[in-house]
């Protein structure tokens, strides 16, 4: 398995995530903050971003769809999650068994979640029979009783944008329906929301005005709502009186403005996402010459261009050519021609650039002596999103697959999804993914486990061992510090270490490990590995933040049975490593 740093990376900078969070939340109490993380969180990664959210003091999440809300519940979070997209085939009974908040626009969405209730009751009540005993019934019951709670539903009133929502006319037999399925135990009615359009002031008070009203006939309907929610970021901002008891921030919280007329740097938010690559060829080429399909661009004078992996597969609107521009060492230059799908090239002119430099087509400026984060010399999201004529949402959501999510603090990297990322459910699954790297894992492969304690590193070694068939049981070697485990045939053998009680990456090279020849397995590695060898493989392996904090041990009894974010980062070599 090669060591090689991905060629395309869109930085997620957590720590001015939690700035932008704890900003909005400020800004928005006494009210609640909801977190949209919908569309894998505006394309910089769900769930490490919804525990991030947590962290800074967002109360609850939003997503889409179901399926998006049960990955999160997959993922260990309790907290209140809110979805409300749904089709006629969607799956209500695992929304209703996980707890999640929907939104509700017409009749057939909650005769949906009252038949799911029901279904659900009936199979906790066959299962409850099940296991006391049909004689004992009132064993039973009790069980039915450890259902989760009725299904907290959102009814929606159209205020405008003719989307989903309730229309006037529909809006009080939906909410007659909903207290009689209230009533009935069948769901529990919450809440009351809507989505302004933003189209303009006079609008959006108009839309407020709509909202106020149907609060006021499902109150006089009966309507036991709790919860009165419309401001998403635009109004969450602007718009204190729209405010009411939530405030559903979206893409304020990525560090991009929801204004036209105010910048995310005036709004006191930072870019959270920066989109970065490297500079993969550079060549001269002399004056009247055409450049990228069509050749709508033609060098004035002669020129350096310089070729970045970036085109429209991985995000880059091809609606921006001959408009956009992106950062290279402090200075902003052209790109050059059209967008191609996975290429775009750069005008520097006369500038000194070379292979391997970094160019950053927007977010923030790399640390060391360079231009401060909100300079304007780096292109922001909301500028490419004026030469693209939509919006900062989409530069940042459109941003594909082929770019490796990369999570940073202020300061270092930080676990999070790298080249690839799991979550494991438990313990027999880390077992079970350990054996499947047996098969990408080849001699002179350097491999760090890094997690807290109980995180799994041991039990995800076990399976790599099992999978590699090597001789001995594996467990950890904290007091012999390394243990080498022969392969049981010709294969390449298994050396593992925890390197806990080592103080430095010289005491770990005193071991005197067969790099070269073996699979090395580093637990407690991080930080020591890279002054040893020429670049290696870490696992971070993570509890989400909002996730429960503890859980039953498995049959090793070290490990509590939880969700984990298990993710795969390429290390490069480090300064002053031995050749």
């Amino acid at each position: 398995m090669s060591g090689a740093a991905p060629e395309r990376v869109a930085r997620i900078n957590l720590d001015a995530f939690r700035h932008n969070v704890r900003t909005l939340v400020a800004l928005a109490r006494p009210a609640e903050t909801m977190l949209a993380v919908k569309a894998d969180a505006y394309g910089h990664g769900m769930i490490e971003l919804a525990a991030a959210a947590l962290e800074a003091g967002a109360t609850s999440l939003a997503v889409l769809d179901i399926p998006a809300a049960l990955a999160l519940r997959a993922a260990g979070f309790t907290v209140p999650i809110f979805a409300w997209m749904h089709a006629p085939e969607a799956d209500f009974d695992g929304a209703v068994a996980g707890g999640i908040d929907l939104g509700v626009s017409a009749e057939w969405q909650l005769e949906r979640i009252a038949e799911a209730r029901a279904r659900l009751v009936v199979a906790a009540g066959a299962a409850a029979l099940a296991t006391v005993g049909a004689a004992n019934g009132a064993d039973a019951a009790a069980g039915v009783g450890a259902l989760p709670a009725p299904t907290r539903v959102h009814l929606k009133i159209d205020t405008g944008l003719h989307r989903n929502g309730a229309t006037v006319e529909d809006w009080p037999g939906l909410v007659r329906r909903a207290i009689e399925l209230h009533d009935a135990g069948s769901l529990e009615l919450y809440a009351a929301w809507s989505h302004l359009a933003d189209a303009s002031p006079d609008d959006d008070r108009d839309a407020l005005g709509q909202f106020r009203a149907a609060v006021e006939v499902a109150q006089g309907l009966g309507a036991p709502l709790q919860k009165l929610h419309l401001a998403a970021s635009s109004a969450g901002i602007r718009m204190p009186e729209a405010r009411f008891d939530i405030v559903r921030f979206g893409i304020a919280a990525y560090g991009v403005s929801p204004f036209d007329d105010e910048t995310a740097v005036e709004l006191g938010l930072r870019p959270v996402m920066t989109l970065v690559a490297p500079v993969v060829s550079v060549k001269r080429v002399p004056a009247g010459h055409g450049v990228s399909y069509g050749f709508d661009y033609r060098t004035e004078r002669e020129t350096t261009l310089a070729l970045v992996p970036l085109g429209y597969a991985d995000g880059i609107p091809r609606a921006s050519n001959g408009r956009g521009e992106v950062w290279i060492a402090g200075a902003r230059y052209p790109v050059a021609g059209r967008v191609a799908m996975d290429q775009i090239v750069v005008d520097v002119g006369d500038a000194d650039v070379s292979l391997g430099d970094e160019v950053v087509v927007f977010g923030e400026a790399p640390p060391g002596g360079l231009p401060a984060a909100d300079d304007p010399a780096v292109p922001t999201a909301e500028e490419w999103a004026g030469w693209a004529k939509t919006i900062g949402d989409e530069i940042v959501a459109r941003i594909g697959p082929r770019v490796v999510r990369e999570y940073v603090t202020d300061e270092v990297a930080v676990a999070g999804a790298g080249d690839e990322s799991w979550v494991i459910p438990g313990p027999d699954q880390m077992h079970a993914l350990g054996t499947e790297f047996a098969g990408r894992l080849s001699a002179g492969d350097v491999l760090v486990l890094t997690g807290e304690l109980g995180a799994g590193k041991t039990t995800f070694t076990r399976g790599l061992g099992e999978g590699l068939g090597v001789r001995g049981s594996v467990t950890s070697p904290t007091f012999v510090l390394a243990r080498t485990h022969p392969n049981l045939s010709t294969g390449v053998p298994l050396v593992h270490v925890d390197a806990y009680r080592l103080g430095s990456a010289a005491e770990l090279d005193d071991l005197d490990i067969d790099f070269e020849h073996s699979i090395v397995v580093v637990e407690w590695g991080s930080g020591m590995v890279g002054s040893i060898v020429d670049g290696y493989l870490e696992l971070v392996i993570d509890r989400p933040r909002g996730a429960a904090a503890a859980g039953s041990a498995d049959a090793g009894g070290d490990e509590p049975v939880e969700p984990r974010i298990v993710t795969l980062h390429h290390r490069g070599a480090a300064d002053g490593a031995r050749e």
